[in-house]
């Protein structure tokens, strides 16, 4: 196996300019070259990067080729430098965490998951890119909540800003008047303190024709017949090569006008007079190399924190080369799945893990809901708390309250002790409330305030207790509609559907069916101490025609069935459940071939309509075909099968 960058400066090519996204032709142009299992292509400030990775030893691509065949390239003489293994899963990883040489790049995310999706849709990316986009979004997450990474002031208009914040607090009252400079100098600090709050601009210019732009709303008045400091302006940009003059009176004026409210100055022009009021009252005046050295110090420390996310880079670099080895590439935190909703779930999940955010999974029995839970409480800061788990339609009436909340001695007929609740149990960590939508009127209220307020009072006593849980809920039913029946709270529904994951039915993943019963059987086989490894075509066919009302649960049940009954190394059909033997399937399943065809065109025929049958998903079709990827991708190449275009 083979995960390779191919590092291209960007000075030696074509590109419209940095986080370009290419058409979807270019990308066909370009995967003609490239012969790849799966592949990214990033356009970046300084460099375009072009990651690969191939389930085989062999990686025959020819990169310049393909680049100057999607226009990108004037000629085929450049050089680029190739990383692979280790090195290049970490740069994919420091990319997805928002990291770019070094120093936090905010806009490296959005346009990743936007070139991700397009990879996606065009079926160049698969269950390895999946994993490094997922795993790189939840070590931002991480970053984001355990450092201050992302929010060190590293350039000298940022250090402004930050400023601005401390000295004033709410910026969105505080008025900015910029002298007279090229757009191109004063926007950066503009820029800085609108994402600050600002939103007030004025800007004092000579060129009466000049206009400002756009989102930050400058309004663009006279120098000569404006005085360069009102009575109204707080922060006061001078940026480099603006001329300005500051009169000790004028200043005096404006702070007496105003009680003293703070003025903040930045001198980037030498200014005229600065030196001389920088001792008056609540007046704050800053010059480039005061701000140069606040944003190096930030720079200094930013590294600090950034050595330390490096090493969870690497941690989790080394965990995916260990995972590219092993035959768990479908997994996701213990849940099987490739296709696209699938992966969204999982991106999802990535997402907010690191949060405390309530959760709300809803979906049919057996679809996974308490293996979703654990997978966010396993990726969260509370992994190594306990996880407590309630059903909340198992546990009697008039015993849940009790369960959930605890009780106090002689509390009722029985209670000959205290008991903590389910929900103490869980503290510091999570308590999932499965099947939720039975939770009886009079403890919907209590789960209310319990979420509400963080504290809970146990059955028969007043003493109010301080706990600290995350609460994720699961449903089979849809609360929305129990809502507008009445039977369940809306607020309390509100309250607990902040996120909401919806987990599709098995009978709408088709796809996974392969994929999981590939993962039962194995379970199931060394459970059992049996030597079956795989399924006859038959037998699979049987499993992806039937429409499974039990979802993933009925589909291990019917595969620890199939292996206990199996003889031999093969699970045949007649080894499945007897409702499985006789499934038959909800699309058209193309059985017969034609008789007096060439080997080779039925073999055309027979992997398009497979490919066709599967929506093209390249890993579904390999598994039914019994052929490896990279023989599919072949044969692709041999009878020139392309995906169809969408109209």
């Amino acid at each position: 196996m083979v995960f390779k960058v191919h590092k291209i400066r960007n000075d030696q090519i074509q590109i419209p300019g940095p986080f370009h996204k290419l058409t979807s032709e270019q990308l066909a142009q370009i995967q003609s070259r490239i012969q790849a299992s799966e592949w990214l292509l990033l356009i970046l400030p300084e460099e375009t990067l072009l990651f690969i990775y191939n389930d085989s030893n062999k990686l025959q691509n020819h990169l310049l080729q393909a680049l100057s065949q999607a226009g990108l390239l004037a000629e085929t003489t450049c050089q680029y430098d190739t990383l692979s293994g280790i090195e290049a899963l970490q740069l994919f990883l420091e990319i997805a965490t928002g990291i770019y040489q070094q120093h936090a790049e905010p806009r490296l995310i959005p346009y990743l998951r936007e070139v991700y999706i397009q990879a996606g849709e065009c079926g160049y990316i698969g269950p390895v890119f999946h994993r490094l986009f997922q795993r790189g979004i939840w070590l931002h997450e991480k970053a984001r909540m355990e450092t201050d990474f992302f929010r060190f002031s590293i350039h000298p208009h940022e250090a402004f800003a930050e400023l601005a914040q401390k000295i004033f607090g709410d910026l969105g009252s505080v008025n900015v008047q910029l002298i007279d400079a090229p757009q191109q100098d004063w926007e950066p600090w503009v820029n800085a303190l609108y994402h600050k709050g600002c939103r007030r601009f004025t800007l004092l210019t000579r060129e009466t024709e000049r206009t400002a732009a756009g989102k930050y709303d400058v309004q663009v008045l006279s120098m000569d017949r404006n005085p360069i400091l009102s009575s109204n302006v707080d922060i006061l940009l001078i940026s480099e090569g603006a001329s300005a003059t500051l009169e000790k009176r004028t200043i005096t004026r404006r702070m007496s006008s105003r009680q003293n409210f703070p003025l903040l100055i930045y001198d980037g022009g030498a200014a005229t007079g600065s030196d001389d009021i920088d001792r008056i009252y609540n007046v704050f005046v800053y010059h480039f190399h005061d701000l140069e050295a606040i944003a190096q110090k930030n720079r200094e420390e930013q590294r600090a924190v950034g050595a330390r996310i490096a090493e969870w880079i690497h941690e989790e670099a080394a965990t995916i080369r260990d995972w590219l080895f092993s035959d768990s590439r479908h997994q996701f935190a213990g849940i099987v799945g490739a296709t696209r909703e699938m992966q969204r779930i999982f991106e999802l999940i990535s997402r907010i893990a690191q949060t405390d955010i309530t959760v709300l999974i809803q979906g049919e029995s057996g679809t996974g809901k308490e293996l979703v839970a654990k997978a966010i409480h396993q990726l969260s800061k509370r992994a190594d708390k306990p996880f407590v788990a309630v059903n909340c339609g198992a546990i009697p009436e008039n015993l849940l309250e009790s369960e959930l909340f605890g009780h106090v001695k002689g509390a009722f007929t029985g209670a000959i002790h205290h008991k903590r609740g389910l929900i103490e149990e869980a503290q510091e960590g999570t308590i999932f409330l499965d099947e939720i939508a039975e939770l009886p009127q009079q403890l919907q209220v209590k789960l209310l305030r319990f979420l509400q307020e963080n504290e809970l009072k146990r059955v028969g006593s007043n003493e109010v207790i301080q706990v600290d849980v995350r609460v994720i809920a699961a449903t089979n039913q849809e609360l929305l509609k129990l809502v507008e029946e009445g039977r369940f709270r809306s607020d309390l529904y509100y309250r607990l559907n902040v996120i909401q994951i919806n987990l599709p039915p098995l009978r709408d993943r088709r796809e996974d069916i392969p994929i999981l019963a590939q993962h039962f059987i194995k379970k199931y086989a060394a459970r059992l101490q049996k030597s079956v490894d795989e399924i006859s075509p038959q037998a699979l066919q049987a499993l992806t025609a039937y429409r499974w009302p039990g979802n993933v649960r009925e589909l291990e049940n019917a595969l620890e069935h199939a292996v206990a009954m199996a003889i031999g190394p093969r699970i045949e059909l007649h080894d499945l459940p007897i409702q499985l033997q006789h499934a038959t399937a909800d699309e058209p399943c193309h059985n017969h071939r034609p008789s007096r065809m060439t080997l080779k065109e039925m073999e055309k025929q027979y992997i398009q309509e497979t490919l066709q049958d599967c929506g093209w998903n390249y890993e579904m079709a390999s598994k039914i075909l019994g052929i490896g990827r990279t023989t599919l991708w072949r044969k692709l190449r041999e009878y020139q099968l392309q995906k169809p275009e969408k109209p």
